[in-house]
């Protein structure tokens, strides 16, 4: 329960999408930042479709009237507009003080100071929620659906997930809970949510519910030691307890 994540951070020349001058990004982020590229780019192409060269008598191109209203435009101006209410630069930047903040926890995480790290994790959720995505978030938190994993401008469930594991070492249980259930709705794929969710309900006695979190998170990695070695004392718990009101 102790691990954090670490990504490798890409530099300008390490790919040619990442451009002098831009900021630092993980693997992660450039595949989706790529990802959200060819969608904007399969989307021109789709408002663009109908443009057609049609020869006129002496074999030059003609570009109908519909046509000459859809302007070509750079996929980097497309992608500045894709949040009206911020510039690209604006979400960068919130993004980057995001990044310091989470760093910063993880320091005081790995430094056994649960407290500050809870602080700064807080901080950098805070941050998070001046995202233009943040309403997004919020309406998906608030259904308590775990479903398909949310796209994000930011990957909150790492935060919460982390955070959740600070709440565990201080013993606030439900606080853990909330966390690692809030990482789970965000992104159901990301174990270390569940995996701390499992252990929260552990810890409040909730054998039966842990037992299923658990072993979700195995599922998704069945070679996990602690995974493995949290699920089988869930159901020795659970299998002890039975035994006690059996003997009533």
């Amino acid at each position: 329960e102790d691990e954090l994540i670490t990504e490798r951070v890409l530099k300008p020349g390490d790919s040619k999408e990442i451009k002098q001058g831009a900021r630092p990004m993980t693997e992660r982020e450039l595949r989706e930042l790529e990802k959200k590229k060819s969608q904007i780019e399969e989307a021109l192409d789709e408002k663009l479709k109908d443009m057609i060269q049609i020869k006129d008598a002496n074999g030059g191109s003609v570009v109908r009237k519909d046509a000459e209203k859809k302007p070509i435009v750079e996929v980097e101006e497309v992608v500045e507009e894709v949040y009206a209410s911020a510039t690209k630069e604006e979400i960068e930047a919130i993004i980057s003080s995001i990044e310091d903040q989470k760093a910063k926890g993880n320091e005081a995480f790995t430094s056994g100071e649960y407290a500050q790290a809870i602080l700064l994790y807080t901080m950098a959720l805070d941050e998070a929620a001046r995202l233009p995505d943040a309403s997004n978030v919020t309406e998906k938190l608030n259904t308590s659906v775990v479903s398909e994993p949310l796209e994000q401008l930011f990957p909150r469930h790492l935060i919460l997930s982390n955070r959740s594991a600070c709440f565990l070492k201080l013993g606030h249980h439900e606080k853990a809970l909330k966390d690692g259930s809030d990482a789970e709705i965000l992104n159901s794929a990301y174990v270390k949510g569940v995996f701390r969710k499992g252990l929260a309900l552990h810890a409040m006695g909730q054998y039966r519910e842990a037992i299923d979190a658990l072993a979700k998170a195995q599922k998704v990695e069945p070679k996990n030691k602690q995974i493995k070695q949290a699920l089988q004392f869930a159901e020795v718990r659970l299998h002890q307890e039975m035994r006690k009101r059996m003997e009533r």
